[in-house]
């Protein structure tokens, strides 16, 4: 699985700083859940946990959507726009 998350990784278009715009929707109503960033470290993450995970600009860190609420985002696929 590692390996898939570095495969995905490597087709990401990252900007300067690392980052990708990273957005979750609601797999049944395509409804947009959060809009965020993610770095290489957030995307394998969230690959290997399937919980959507971010990193934080203001914190510097990563962070898992849910991780104090309970209210966890599921990831169930990722596509990835070669834009």
């Amino acid at each position: 699985m590692q390996g898939l998350a570095v495969a995905i990784a490597q087709n990401v278009k990252w900007d300067d700083k690392g980052l990708t715009v990273a957005i979750a929707q609601n797999v049944d109503t395509g409804a947009i859940l959060m809009q965020g960033f993610a770095n290489r470290d957030a995307v394998a993450t969230t690959i290997l946990s399937r919980k959507a995970t971010f990193f934080s600009h203001s914190r510097s860190t990563m962070w898992t959507k849910g991780e104090m609420s309970n209210n966890l985002i599921n990831e169930h696929d990722i596509f990835i726009d070669c834009d």
